[in-house]
């Protein structure tokens, strides 16, 4: 199934697209407090937002991948990126989310993946998503717990392309939030 556009009250999940390429790069990609718990890199060069983009962009039509530009529906900024696919490793459906900085905080991670979790729940027909995050973040361990995530585990978390290993917790959703 293509990547759809849904909608929240405040914010617009649509597929990326290559205009995306200076919002993406001046929102989050370039930031390293944004890259800081997460599994890249930030970019130091909008060329590796382009060749990131381009990735992306040839998701759209997969059906096991799911990537969503997330924006303000008032203003149609860019604000992060919402996510759900299936980790083939380890054989089960996974949610990630990040946003820029001046967008912490103002509860668009819950609100954009609520509606991703909606998506894949009653379109897609999941009935188990796994979410990960570092213990150092207790802010995406809020997020997941509004989500309705229960605590499965610590594991190891591996940020900036393995370069910093972390603590981290895994957590389970099961049929619904």
């Amino acid at each position: 199934m293509k990547t759809p556009v849904l909608e929240t009250d405040r914010l617009r999940l649509r597929p990326f697209c290559r205009e995306d390429a200076q919002s993406v790069f001046d929102t989050w990609e370039s930031d390293p407090d944004v890259a800081k718990y997460m599994f890249w890199t930030s970019h130091n060069d909008i060329e590796k937002t382009k060749k990131w983009l381009d990735f992306e962009i040839g998701q759209i039509d997969k059906a096991d991948w799911y990537r969503f530009a997330v924006e303000l529906k008032d203003s149609h900024k860019l604000i992060g990126t919402a996510f759900i696919y299936f980790e083939n490793e380890v054989n089960y459906w996974e949610i990630a989310y990040n946003f820029g900085k001046s967008h912490w905080g103002a509860g668009y991670a819950t609100e954009a993946m609520k509606c991703v979790i909606d998506f894949a729940m009653t379109t897609l027909a999941i009935n188990e998503i796994v979410g990960r995050y570092a213990k150092d973040n207790p802010a995406s361990g809020k997020v997941m717990a509004k989500l309705g995530f229960q605590y499965e585990k610590d594991i190891p978390y591996a940020c900036n392309d393995g370069a910093v290993i972390r603590q981290g917790i895994q957590c389970r959703l099961y049929g619904g939030k």
